[in-house]
């Protein structure tokens, strides 16, 4: 592992701006899933209020038609992220287009807040890319070439996956193999409630119809031979061509940035950052994934 670029994202990716003031949404499915089984929460007893003003909203899958909704009345939610997110009516809009289809273990509610908290850190710029990361991380450790992990912690925590309490700086220049390291992992991913997934095959080797990702999976990239760096970042969405995203920071002509970018888009293999970062061995932009991944699963109930 070359220390000099580890955790450098690279590739082109589509930078995502942030549009108003308001996060989150919709719906409460079951109330928050971050625990499951004997330690799952119990349902909240009433609708909330944007549930109220929205209407209930019927599952679906990664795969399935999205379902018409009404249209919102713009509701004005508390939110932890210290940047500006989607509005309800774009989140919406998101959903009735097929951008956003719910799959996974999450509930529908906890999908919509992770990719309204992801798209509240994305920036078109370096400059502002460099503010978001400080941030994030602190003046003298956040950087976008290296952001990845406390990126990736930091949308977990305030979308509702993850304990509000979770220290994205914990997870700057994470190494699963260290004791110290494997120890930040079982505390915020524990056995108990997620599924841990070692795969031992390039991102441009796996079949990701069979294999699909889902929205909140927590990724470890390994760089393998001929990488030259390592990666973490969370699933932000699926759309309905099963196409996953994710916002995190990667390289591009103008230098780094915290953008959302497509993962990999099961029907074209030529498509999407996974196969940028293994397209080449040691290209000079970056390559990684060659030593596969590492998946923190929350378990479906």
């Amino acid at each position: 592992m070359r220390a000099y670029v580890r955790y450098l994202g690279f590739g082109l990716g589509i930078g995502v701006a942030a549009t108003a003031v308001v996060f989150g949404l919709i719906l409460a499915f079951g109330g928050p899933s971050i625990l499951t089984g004997d330690s799952a929460q119990a349902a909240p007893a009433g609708p909330s209020s944007l549930e109220q003003t929205l209407g209930a909203m019927p599952a679906s899958t990664a795969s399935a038609t999205p379902v018409p909704l009404p249209t919102a009345t713009v509701v004005v939610l508390p939110s932890t992220t210290p940047f500006p997110t989607q509005t309800p009516d774009a989140l919406l809009a998101a959903i009735n287009t097929g951008k956003l289809v719910f799959s996974g273990p999450l509930s529908n509610d906890l999908q919509v807040r992770l990719y309204a908290a992801s798209l509240g850190y994305a920036q078109t710029t370096v400059k502002d890319s460099i503010r978001v990361s400080k941030l994030i991380n602190g003046v003298g450790y956040g950087d976008p070439s290296n952001i990845c992990g406390p990126l990736a912690i930091a949308i977990l925590r305030d979308s509702g996956v993850i304990p509000a309490d979770t220290d994205p700086h914990a997870f700057w220049l994470l190494d699963p193999n260290t004791a110290q390291d494997q120890s930040k992992l079982e505390q915020v991913f524990p056995h108990s409630l997620y599924s841990h997934i070692l795969i031992s095959t390039p991102l441009n080797k796996v079949d990701w119809k069979a294999h699909p990702l889902e929205p909140g999976d927590f990724l470890f990239i390994w760089h393998g031979s001929g990488g030259n760096f390592d990666h973490m970042l969370v699933v932000s969405r699926v759309d309905k061509n099963d196409r996953a995203y994710a916002v995190t920071n990667f390289g591009t002509p103008d230098g780094y940035i915290i953008a959302e970018t497509l993962l990999y888009d099961p029907n074209d293999p030529t498509e999407g950052i996974f196969r940028t970062w293994t397209q080449q061995r040691d290209a000079i932009l970056g390559s990684t994934g060659f030593g596969g991944y590492e998946l923190w699963r929350l378990r479906i109930p």
